[in-house]
């Protein structure tokens, strides 16, 4: 077990505690002191004081450091929540609102890894499993602007090649300003709710990350990032990058902890958080099998409080990387995040009908726009009606239907959602391809194109190196249509400039004109592409030495 778990067996070091905004050492003969740190002047600002004795601290985010015979031997951070003044709701007993986004979690990775807490959250929460979700980008950040700002970010095509244009452009979601944007946390915050944020990055996703311009202003009454900070970069040598397992903790420990402390700080007014932990998942297929027991635990000390809450266990998109994603099976399951909806035990009965619309609406094609109509459903709309109607509705300026509303009749497909054909996750007949020759004469146009995307920011000028095409691993025919063809296709190129690259195409034999859908990169490209990182993060590009 030490092997996937790393806080397996382990006997934790507790020499000190924060209570009641007060900390204390626990273990004689040892010197402690703490510092607080602050992060609510600005969205990016992290704010430290000099180290204290122990006694009263007015902070949520305490670093605590003790010597023993002058050596550094322990370090820790504390956190606890210090509840903002209550402003007056739009609306008495509005319930709590929980988000859990699991990073790259699928559905069916759910199913295999955590399957103890999944039949939990059937049995004592009636939850709702929402199998037919389908991503709308390839990655964390576009799949999360559908979620908090209603706007999608990344061009695509239909299955009928037709434009999905994005709402917001490269300069309007990551070079310009967020603040003066409509988003849900804003929209929660002036119902009246405490707002909740838990990242385990430094800079929140949609924010900032990798360098974008994010916010000026804090947009949450409590965000997690400051406990990043300390943890990654502002922390003495015994608390730095220490979650690992060695303090028998690790970040989706600490995340939870502080929801915690949330969930139990607020009883005067509800509370919208949003948890999105990543890194136990991102680059770990198996690596919420260490969350199973974890939840479930969580989930009966909390029962009361949760019970009475809607509670969305979800994820952004799924695996990303390796060889198994040109199987069918990969493919389907990197398309297809998971999500899974419990109401308040005091709206389950049949007089209310939303376990029966939840249960229908889980047969069909859902998105993370829908998502965002449910929770805008909660919060604006569903209080006036005491949460019992169930008549479709169409919410301004919003692309989702409410899961919990019966949702419009037309058939709900990737040709009537806005799904890229890149990501559908319905089934068409497929035929593979084995002409080795055209095979070849395809995988080379994808690189001529990736080429000329590159070249379309002057900026990479000699950054990247060009690729040489080694092997086409799949090419597969697609029965959309008699008037054209389309095809997925997979590419390696030769080593030393290793990439991996996806994309579905549109070829015409009589003219050799090609169309292309977004190529993308099933391989771990990781630091190969951190010379984009100030200009725009761009997978596509492979470094120079």
């Amino acid at each position: 077990m030490k092997e996937t778990d790393p806080t397996f067996e382990c006997i934790p070091k507790v020499w000190t505690e924060l209570v009641n905004s007060t900390w204390r050492i626990l273990k004689e003969g040892v010197d402690c002191k703490a510092k607080c740190f602050d992060g609510t002047k600005s969205a990016r600002e992290v704010v430290e004081d000099a180290f204290k004795p122990p006694g009263r601290v007015h902070c949520e985010f305490l670093e605590a450091v003790c010597w023993d015979e002058n050596q550094e031997a322990y370090g820790t951070i504390h956190t606890q929540v210090i509840p903002k003044p209550r402003p007056p709701a739009t609306v008495p007993g509005l319930p709590n609102v929980i988000v859990i986004t699991v990073d790259s979690m699928n559905w069916g990775m759910a199913r295999r890894s955590i399957p103890a807490f999944l039949e939990y959250f059937y049995t004592e929460f009636q939850g709702i499993e929402f199998p037919f979700v389908n991503k709308l980008a390839e990655n964390s950040k576009p799949n999360g602007f559908p979620l908090w700002f209603g706007k999608s970010t990344e061009y695509g095509r239909r299955v009928d090649w037709a434009e999905i244009k994005p709402d917001w452009d490269f300069d309007t979601s990551c070079e310009t300003k967020l603040d003066d944007q409509s988003h849900i946390f804003k929209d929660f915050s002036r119902a009246g709710y405490a707002t909740v944020l838990m990242e385990d990055g430094v800079f929140s996703l949609l924010d900032s990350f990798p360098t974008c311009v994010g916010f000026d202003n804090e947009f949450v009454d409590h965000n997690f990032r400051v406990f990043n900070h300390i943890q990654e970069r502002r922390g003495s040598r015994s608390t730095q990058n220490r979650l690992d397992g060695s303090l028998c903790k690790e970040y989706h420990h600490a995340m939870f902890d502080y929801l915690e402390q949330s969930l139990n700080v607020y009883t005067d007014r509800p509370i919208f958080s949003w948890m999105w932990p990543a890194k136990i998942s991102h680059n770990q297929v198996d690596g919420i099998k260490r969350m199973d027991q974890f939840l479930i635990n969580f989930f009966k000390r909390n029962k009361k409080t949760l019970e009475n809450s809607f509670v969305f266990f979800a994820a952004d998109h799924g695996y990303r990387f390796g060889e198994h994603l040109t199987t069918e099976l990969g493919s389907f399951e990197r398309d297809n995040p998971y999500l899974s909806i419990s109401i308040p035990k005091n709206l389950r009965g049949s007089e209310f009908g939303i376990l029966e619309t939840l249960k229908t609406n889980s047969k069909q094609l859902q998105t993370h726009f829908d998502t965002r109509a449910t929770l805008l459903d909660i919060l604006k709309y569903q209080p006036i009606a005491h949460f019992k109607d169930r008549n479709p509705i169409n919410i301004p300026n919003e692309k989702g239907n409410s899961l919990i509303r019966r949702q419009p009749d037309y058939p709900r497909t990737c040709a009537t959602l806005p799904i890229p054909q890149l990501y559908c996750i319905c089934q068409v007949e497929k035929r593979e391809i084995v002409d080795e020759q055209f095979k070849l004469l395809l995988g080379q146009k994808v690189l001529d194109y990736v080429h000329e995307q590159l070249a379309l920011e002057p900026r990479f000028q000699g950054l990247c190196e060009e690729f040489e095409l080694d092997t086409v691993t799949s090419l597969l025919e697609f029965a959309y249509t008699a008037n054209f063809t389309t095809y997925r296709i997979a590419v390696k190129t030769k080593s030393p400039q290793y990439a991996y690259f996806e994309t579905l195409l549109k070829y015409d034999p009589s003219t050799d004109k090609t169309e292309f859908e977004k190529v993308l990169r099933l391989d771990e490209y990781g630091g190969t592409v951190e010379c984009t990182d100030s200009i725009r993060h761009e997978p596509l590009c492979h470094c120079r030495e």
